[in-house]
């Protein structure tokens, strides 16, 4: 039986997790690689437009490269709060796990006035 995570992740938060601590998913040559034939297919439509003359093509191809960007803006936004709270919560834990292994002494002198 898998013991639970001792963090309370929500179902993105979980999958967020666990992409990256796979090493295959999280390559980052293949996210190069997708990114890359963006690129392409924009520049294959600026050649056409520049070959054929018609303004479809140029449209066509600035369009998916803004539609690229815009996506991954919106996307960003949305793992960076993402992130934002793993942190938080992994950091809380953190501390609720050093309090209890290393407990603080009281201290049985009052602070001195300088």
């Amino acid at each position: 039986m898998a013991q639970p995570d001792p963090v309370d992740f929500t179902e993105r938060e979980r999958f967020i997790v666990s992409y990256y601590r796979s090493v295959k998913p999280s390559d980052t040559r293949r996210m190069v690689l997708y990114d890359m034939a963006f690129v392409l297919a924009s520049i294959v439509c600026i050649v056409l437009f520049l070959i054929r003359g018609e303004m479809g093509y140029a449209l066509a191809g600035y369009a998916v490269v803004v539609g690229r960007l815009l996506y991954l803006t919106i996307e960003g936004a949305r793992w960076i709060r993402d992130f934002q709270s793993i942190f938080a919560k992994y950091d809380a834990k953190l501390r609720e796990l050093t309090a209890e292994s290393f407990p603080q002494k009281p201290t049985d002198q009052a602070p001195s006035k300088p």
